[in-house]
């Protein structure tokens, strides 16, 4: 019976577990992008703590990473974890088992060299992904949810880790625009730099010097210059076609870097007019224009 002091609200707990390399860090990535709290590879005597503080006290969902790296780890204490929680939360609790074939891991192991948890100097590597994947073969019956990611890409893991969980896949890349001077350095962790210096520069009209690319009258000489106006054009192209895919493959995250001499009129233009069309196609948009703001 499900206690009835959880009857009050919908929060989840969800256990992945699986075969080591075989998508268990990816799901759990991809529960998180979907709001859903993380944690993986706690130790199995801490789970009871962590589920009382967040489910229980903090009514947050929750999900939990266990495999061969858990401490503790066991077919038989797995089943006793499975069988409490199961019967504390009820439908509420999903266990969702991951797995992929013998080559599949072997491959994967290879091109990442990451040590497998099993794989020491009494085991080589393709001994110890049997062991594991014999080990795991006990667990598997325990699991509500079974997904198999041989061959698979991460897209394929996230949409089919969602449907089987029945939450919407409401996941969409969120864009960042950065405008900048390239007097300074350009901005970290930018994904892509576009450099306005080739546009008219409004600087070198007097009138026009004491505004910014947020104004309009920048804004209309920089739209009536054809080459900056093209270029803004063909990157909306491109970004039309780059964001759906990205999206697709749970990227959270693209910055766009705008820079020109001064920071000020010619990037600073570029970022509002790529931000306007973007948001306009309804995608989550975070303009900073730097040198704008270091001058506050």
């Amino acid at each position: 019976m499900v206690d009835d002091h959880l009857n009050d609200d919908r929060q989840r707990l969800i256990l992945v577990t699986g075969a080591s390399g075989a998508g268990l860090s990816t799901a759990l990535d991809i529960l998180e992008d979907s709001g859903i709290n993380a944690v993986d590879n706690l130790p199995l005597a801490m789970i009871d703590t962590l589920v009382a503080l967040e489910v229980e006290t903090g009514r947050r969902s929750l999900a939990m990473g266990l495999d061969a790296r858990t401490t503790g780890f066991s077919a038989e204490t797995t089943e006793t974890l499975v069988r409490n929680l199961r019967k504390k939360f009820g439908d509420r609790f999903t266990t969702v088992f991951i797995t992929a074939s013998h080559d599949d891991l072997l491959r994967r192991f290879n091109a990442t060299r990451r040590q497998h948890p099993l794989h020491d100097g009494a085991m080589s590597l393709a001994d110890a992904i049997s062991a594991d994947l014999d080990r795991m073969e006990k667990v598997a019956p325990l699991a509500d949810l079974h997904i198999d990611t041989s061959g698979a890409k991460p897209s394929d893991l996230r949409q089919a880790l969602l449907s089987k969980l029945g939450m919407a896949d409401d996941f969409q890349v969120n864009v960042r625009l950065i405008s900048f001077s390239y007097r300074r350095r350009i901005p970290d962790h930018s994904d892509l730099v576009i450099d306005m210096r080739f546009a008219d520069n409004p600087y070198w009209v007097t009138e026009l010097r004491s505004f910014d690319g947020r104004d309009e009258p920048v804004a209309a000489f920089l739209q009536a210059d054809e080459a900056a106006s093209s270029v803004v054009s063909s990157l909306k192209g491109i970004l039309a076609e780059m964001l759906p895919r990205m999206t697709r493959e749970g990227r959270p995250l693209m910055t766009i870097a705008f820079g020109c001499t001064g920071g000020r009129h010619r990037s600073v233009w570029a970022v509002e007019t790529v931000a306007a069309w973007l948001a306009a196609e309804g995608y989550d948009v975070e303009s900073t224009h730097r040198e704008l703001e270091a001058t506050r």
